[in-house]
C-alpha cells in the first residue's frame, strides 16, 4: 500500500468504526471503499457491508458463497476470520465455525469489519476447563440472555419495508429482528423517531416477555389515524434495549398516496452500467447480451404511458436464472413519476465486476397492478 492509499485507508476505516452511522454515511463509505478496492485490506470491509446491506444492496448468500471459495483457495486471516464470523451470525451454535474463529482470532482477526455484530468476543471469552480438573456442570444464573440485534423494518396498513407513502400509512411501527432466543427473556424497549437531528416523535416504551425461539418483536406505532402523519423525507427510528444498547434504521417517506393501479408499460429495454448509478453515456446503449467479466449492474429502462399527473408507484422486478431456475432477484421499489414521465429505470446486479454467473436469465416487470412485461437476456 503506497503512502496515499494508506492515508485514505486510515481515514475511511476510522470513519467506518463509528457507531450509529446513517444510511447516507454508509453509502458514502461504501463508495469510498469501492474506489480503493485495489487494496487487499479493503476487501473484508466490502464483504461485510454487502452482507448486511450497509450502503449497498444486501447480498448475504452471495457474500458467503464468495468467501467460501476464497477460504478454500488461500488462508488469509481477515477473509477466513470474517467467513466464520458471518457463519456464526447465521448459526451461533456452529461448532466448526466457533473452533475456526478462535483459531483466526489467535492469528490476529479482529471485530473491525462486523463491529457490534461480530461474535468474536463471545467466542474468545468462552471458558475452557483446566487440565486435570473435571468440568463442572452448568449452573443456572440470573444473568439474562444477550439480545443479538439483526435488523429493523417497518410496517403499517399492510405495507412493510423501508419505503412508504404518507397517504397510505397511519401508525407506523418498527419490527425488530433478533437472533433466536434460547430462554424466556423479559425486555424493556424505548423508541423514538428523528427527522434529521430533531426528535420527531415522543419517546414510547414497551415491555415484552419473549419466549424461546422468538426472532422478532413489534414496537408501538407512531403516526396519525387520518394518515399523513409524516411528511416527504428521510427519518431515523432509534430503539434502546434494556436501557443499554441502541440501534437505528432509516426509512423514507414519499408524499401523497400510492397509485396502486400503476401505469401501462409500453416497452422494456436493457443496458448495463455502474452499481452506484446509471451513467448518462450508458442509458441508450441497449443490449440483450452482456459480457460477465465487465458487468456490474443491468438496468431495465421502462417506457410507459405518460401518467398525466404526479404519482408514486410500486415497480416489481423479478429475475430468474434459467440454468438452474434459481431466483436471482425478487424486489419492489417505490418510484415517483412526474405527469409527463415517459421512461424510468431500475437495476439489479453486483457492486463488483465479474460476479455474474453466465447463462440465460428471464425477467418479469410490472408497475402497480398493470400487466407485466417479460423478456430474457444472456450473460456470456
Amino acid at each position: 500500500m503506497d503512502v496515499f492509499d494508506q492515508y485514505l485507508y486510515d481515514e475511511i476505516t476510522e470513519s467506518y468504526a463509528r457507531f450509529n452511522l446513517s444510511l447516507e454515511d454508509y453509502e458514502e463509505l461504501y463508495q469510498r471503499f469501492e474506489n480503493l478496492n485495489h487494496v487487499p485490506e479493503v476487501k473484508p470491509y466490502l464483504f461485510a457491508m454487502r452482507y448486511f446491506g450497509w450502503g449497498t444492496k444486501a447480498d448475504p448468500e452471495g457474500v458467503l458463497t464468495e468467501l467460501r471459495v476464497l477460504t478454500a483457495d488461500e488462508r488469509i486471516v481477515s477473509i477466513c476470520g470474517l467467513y466464520y464470523d458471518l457463519l456464526l451470525f447465521e448459526n451461533e451454535n456452529d461448532s466448526n465455525a466457533i473452533r475456526s474463529l478462535k483459531e483466526y482470532a489467535d492469528e490476529g482477526y479482529s471485530d473491525v469489519y462486523l463491529k457490534e455484530r461480530s461474535h468474536l468476543h463471545s467466542v474468545t471469552k468462552k471458558a475452557e476447563p483446566s487440565k486435570g480438573q473435571p468440568s463442572k456442570p452448568n449452573q443456572s444464573t440470573n444473568t439474562p440472555e444477550i439480545i443479538r440485534y439483526k435488523r429493523m423494518s417497518f410496517e403499517s396498513c399492510g405495507y412493510s419495508g423501508l419505503y412508504f407513502t404518507a397517504g397510505d400509512i397511519d401508525y407506523l411501527a418498527a419490527r425488530v429482528y433478533i437472533e433466536p432466543l434460547k430462554t424466556t427473556r423479559k425486555l424493556k424497549v424505548r423508541s423514538q423517531i428523528y427527522d434529521g437531528d430533531n426528535a420527531f416523535s415522543d419517546v414510547f416504551s414497551n415491555e415484552y416477555t419473549l419466549k424461546p425461539g422468538t426472532t422478532n418483536f413489534k414496537t408501538t406505532g407512531w403516526g396519525n389515524k387520518n394518515f399523513y402523519g409524516y411528511s416527504d423525507g428521510l427519518y431515523k427510528w432509534i430503539v434502546e434495549l434494556d436501557g443499554d444498547k441502541t440501534y437505528s434504521q432509516e426509512f423514507r417517506i414519499y408524499g401523497g398516496k400510492l397509485t396502486k393501479s400503476g401505469v401501462r408499460i409500453k416497452d422494456v429495454k436493457l443496458f448495463s452500467s455502474k452499481s452506484s448509478g446509471a451513467l448518462e453515456k450508458d442509458r441508450d446503449n441497449y443490449k440483450s447480451a452482456f459480457e460477465a467479466k465487465s458487468l456490474e449492474y443491468i438496468y431495465f429502462k421502462i417506457f410507459i404511458d405518460e401518467p398525466g399527473s404526479d404519482i408514486t408507484v410500486q415497480i416489481f422486478i423479478r429475475v430468474t436464472c434459467l440454468e438452474d431456475n434459481s431466483v436471482f432477484c425478487d424486489k419492489y421499489v417505490l418510484h415517483t413519476l412526474n405527469s409527463n414521465t415517459i421512461a424510468c429505470w431500475n437495476g439489479v446486479g453486483y457492486s463488483q465486476l465479474g460476479k455474474w454467473n453466465k447463462g440465460l436469465y428471464q425477467y418479469s416487470i410490472r408497475i402497480g397492478e398493470s400487466q407485466k412485461q417479460e423478456g430474457s437476456f444472456t450473460v456470456y
